[in-house]
């Protein structure tokens, strides 16, 4: 067996990752990386609870969320909330194509000239955005009216801003593609789709904001793995707009008349390792831990990053 040169410590928040996902992508790299010690430690957890050893060769650390474990030594690399605007921003500085989108301030009349026939509107307030029943269509002119409607004071929405965004429209049947990377290759793939079709764009105004537009609000979507070429290429090239977030969960869509892509979000505080999250326990009924790990031998790939990661970065 070589002598390890290098450390590397993968950081495990229960609930957000099953610890044997670790222990089967650490397998992996013994393998590929045999220099490499990989060393799996809990998010909560201190860096004295490895040995002193660990930390006398050139380590990496990587969280795929937010954690207060802190490295003795080297990089850390960790998930963390980016505010949607800013996200938008980014995503636009790296020449990918977003909908316009704006902070907005009730009150406000939009164009339809610079907008559009509708818009979505939904809140960035943390306490707002746990599902997609804050999310409303609206035709543009009557949004100055109805927003103060939906998000009356004191609803948990007016904590942060509002977001309004160019409805593209996917179908029918509304969905999104969502590309799990890491350090910027894909490990996984999907589709979401609504299971209920959206009603038509010229329905009275209450009729359209009681309707669901959102394709991953759970119990109501499917979800399929996918792997377009083309898809996956886009999400590499978005992955860059974040370095420094190592797992990226890329929400995607294509308008359905124009074919264009869409980059919406990259969920970057990290709660998307959907191969065991409790959070997609129900997901995984439809498309299991072992489907999704198969679709691009998804711990081969992670043990190869993570190994590239280590030896250009570890110190």
């Amino acid at each position: 067996m070589p002598e390890q040169t290098h450390s590397l410590i993968l950081v495990n928040r229960p609930g957000a990752q099953d610890v044997q996902d670790f222990i089967e992508i650490a397998e992996r790299m013994a393998a590929i990386a045999p220099r490499i010690g990989v060393h799996i430690v809990d998010a909560a957890g201190n860096a004295g609870v490895l040995p002193r050893e660990v930390w006398e060769r050139p380590a990496l650390t990587v969280s795929m969320t937010l954690p207060a474990f802190r490295p003795r030594r080297g990089p850390l690399y960790h998930g963390f909330p980016v505010p949607k605007f800013q996200q938008m921003r980014k995503f636009a500085a790296a020449g990918l194509p977003v909908p316009r989108t704006l902070a907005y301030r009730l009150g406000w009349r939009l164009k339809h000239a610079v907008w559009g026939e509708h818009v979505i509107v939904k809140p960035t307030a943390v306490r707002a955005m746990s599902n997609g029943d804050a999310v409303f269509v609206m035709r543009t002119e009557r949004v100055a009216d109805l927003a103060p409607v939906v998000f009356p004071p004191g609803h948990a929405a007016r904590e942060a801003p509002l977001l309004v965004q160019k409805f593209i429209d996917t179908g029918e049947y509304p969905w999104s593609y969502r590309v799990l990377t890491l350090f910027g290759e894909p490990i996984m793939s999907m589709i979401y789709r609504a299971k209920n079709p959206r009603p038509p764009l010229d329905v009275p105004d209450e009729e359209l904001m009681r309707a669901s537009f959102a394709s991953n609000v759970d119990p109501h979507f499917t979800c399929t793995l996918e792997a377009e070429p083309e898809v996956l290429d886009f999400a590499r090239r978005a992955s860059k707009a974040m370095p420094r977030i190592p797992l990226q969960g890329m929400d995607i869509i294509r308008e359905r008349t124009t074919n264009d892509l869409y980059m919406l979000e990259v969920n970057p505080g990290g709660n998307t390792w959907h191969f065991s999250s409790k959070l997609a326990e129900e997901g995984r009924k439809e498309v299991s831990r072992e489907e999704r790990i198969a679709q691009f031998d998804a711990w081969g790939v992670a043990a190869r990053v993570l190994a590239e990661r280590v030896f250009a970065e570890a110190a």
